[in-house]
């Protein structure tokens, strides 16, 4: 009976992954003019080699489609980008697999940062593995600081290559995930300038809330006996999370928003493209 009321929102959420990618991100700003702020960034590219061949992980063909995506994801506000620079990370493959030993992760990534990046620029780094970090990791707000701006990606992440780098580029310009462990956003959005993302025309969004934060007790026992659904997401990008907000009322999250953790990226929302927009206009870091 529960997932009967899901049944309308996983249609939409079949439609928008059957989609082009084109009429996908419509779906994301339609209704409304945006900002142009007429920039393109250049992205530096510093890419690891793998353990067998010492071949880079990532050819300059696959980061030229890459390129294409992120054009398309972020042409609503006219913001584009250019590979500037492909780095090979040298002939060392442990340069590309960050663990904790010898040294800390953190300290293995601001060891690549130091070692690689430039400042007043958007460098990527495309590693093999990050032990810390789950499909990679990024600076929030990193556009205003001349040398936070460093993406680091991993090759063994869900998202396609274009969905993680545009995940991260979305924090480097201000954004935060739609969801957020630690607060509850109501799904009729009346706390949503205080919880979650702090955007409002982003729904409320449960994925990596503990299933202890909001559940009730009759949702407990069903739990317990294997009743009711506390998984996010199936594979055909299907929300399957049966637990209700506190008000009673079942989440019906954007599963293909950009800043989302489901593997069903294709776009954002009109404040988020707003709220991006606002950051690049603060941020000194070249383009053009």
């Amino acid at each position: 009976m529960i997932r009967i009321k899901f049944l309308l929102f996983l249609f939409m959420c079949l439609i928008s992954v059957m989609l082009p990618s084109s009429l996908q991100a419509q779906l994301h700003h339609a209704n409304r003019d945006l900002p142009c702020v007429n920039k393109n960034y250049n992205l530096l590219a510093h890419v690891a080699v793998d353990s067998t061949n010492r071949e880079p992980l990532y050819s300059m063909e696959v980061l030229d489609t890459m390129i294409m995506k992120l054009n398309e994801f972020f042409s609503p506000i006219c913001v584009s980008f250019s590979l500037c620079e492909f780095n090979i990370l040298e002939n060392d493959y442990t340069l590309g697999r960050v663990v904790n030993k010898p040294i800390t992760a953190k300290q293995q990534l601001l060891e690549l940062k130091t070692r690689f990046s430039l400042r007043r620029r958007i460098n990527i780094f495309f590693l093999d593995f990050i032990t810390t970090e789950n499909c990679g990791t990024s600076t929030y707000r990193g556009i205003l600081t001349p040398n936070d701006a460093n993406i680091y990606v991993e090759r063994t992440c869900i998202d396609s290559l274009a969905q993680q780098v545009a995940h991260h580029l979305g924090h480097t310009f201000g954004l935060r995930n739609t969801f957020d462990p630690e607060t509850i956003e109501l799904v009729d959005g009346s706390n949503c300038a205080t919880t979650g993302d702090l955007i409002c025309d982003t729904p409320a969004d449960p994925f990596a809330q503990s299933t202890m934060l909001n559940a009730t007790q009759a949702e407990l026992d069903l739990i317990a006996q294997n009743l009711i659904d506390t998984t996010f997401y199936g594979g055909s990008c299907e929300f399957l999370y049966e637990i209700r907000d506190p008000n009673g009322q079942y989440y019906q999250p954007d599963m293909g928003n950009m800043m989302s953790g489901y593997p069903c990226k294709c776009g954002f929302t009109q404040d988020q493209f707003r709220l991006m927009v606002e950051t690049i206009l603060m941020s000194t870091i070249n383009h053009f």
